[in-house]
């Protein structure tokens, strides 16, 4: 395990708010079409833009409910940060010593059961999208668990150590895409999006600015 990856953790709250961070700037490594560069390797914005397609797909029948919307630009961010993180997470698994066969073999069963009342039609976005989400989850838990006292603080730990190790790859995202905090996310789709505490609603969750989009830029249909 390389010193990045050994390097003490601080405790955060994981699956709590939508937190910003800050996007390399676009480099000499986006080409026209790149969402993002990982370590030499592309990630297409058509892409990107494909998976965001289904994460909308997987929260419209929860927005409805509600009649809420979510921008698009939000979700399109997020599907850039799975990808991206996906793209990484096999080398950060080698140096942390984790089997990441295993991980995914695991995290399949588990989604045997937990998609078995998904609709017909949101089945193949579903297991791609909670496949990626439950792998990233159960390494960063793994890696973090070393003097963890809780599933929480092992993933905030393990968290905290990607971070560290990301910051020494060659990683470059578009700055439309900025990124957003996966650990953060809390993905409630049948109580209608996405949670957060009290006060720490950012400007992009903002309903009143989300309904105004224009229609190609929001997920969902305000209610009227």
């Amino acid at each position: 395990m390389s010193p990045s990856v050994r390097r003490a953790a601080l405790v955060v709250t994981a699956l709590a708010a939508v937190v910003p961070l800050a996007a390399c700037s676009g480099g000499p490594d986006l080409h026209p079409g790149d969402a993002a560069v990982v370590n030499g390797h592309a990630i297409r914005i058509s892409t990107v833009d494909a998976f965001a397609d289904d994460f909308c797909a997987l929260e419209k029948p929860g927005l409805a409910q509600q009649g809420a919307v979510l921008p698009m630009a939000l979700l399109r961010s997020a599907a850039a940060e799975s990808l991206v993180s996906d793209a990484l997470l096999a080398a950060f698994a080698k140096e942390a010593r984790i089997d990441l066969a295993e991980v995914h073999r695991g995290v399949r069963q588990q989604l045997r059961t937990s998609l078995v009342d998904v609709p017909a039609d949101l089945q193949g976005a579903a297991q791609k999208r909670f496949q990626l989400e439950g792998e990233r989850r159960a390494v960063l838990e793994l890696a973090g668990r070393q003097g963890a006292t809780s599933q929480q603080q092992a993933m905030a730990q393990g968290a905290q150590l990607f971070n560290a190790w990301r910051a020494q790859q060659h990683v470059t995202i578009d700055p439309r895409f900025g990124r957003v905090d996966l650990d953060a996310l809390k993905w409630d789709g049948a109580n209608g999006s996405l949670s957060v505490p009290a006060g720490k609603t950012p400007d992009a969750l903002d309903q009143k600015a989300a309904a105004a989009l224009p229609a190609d830029q929001r997920c969902g249909t305000p209610a009227s």
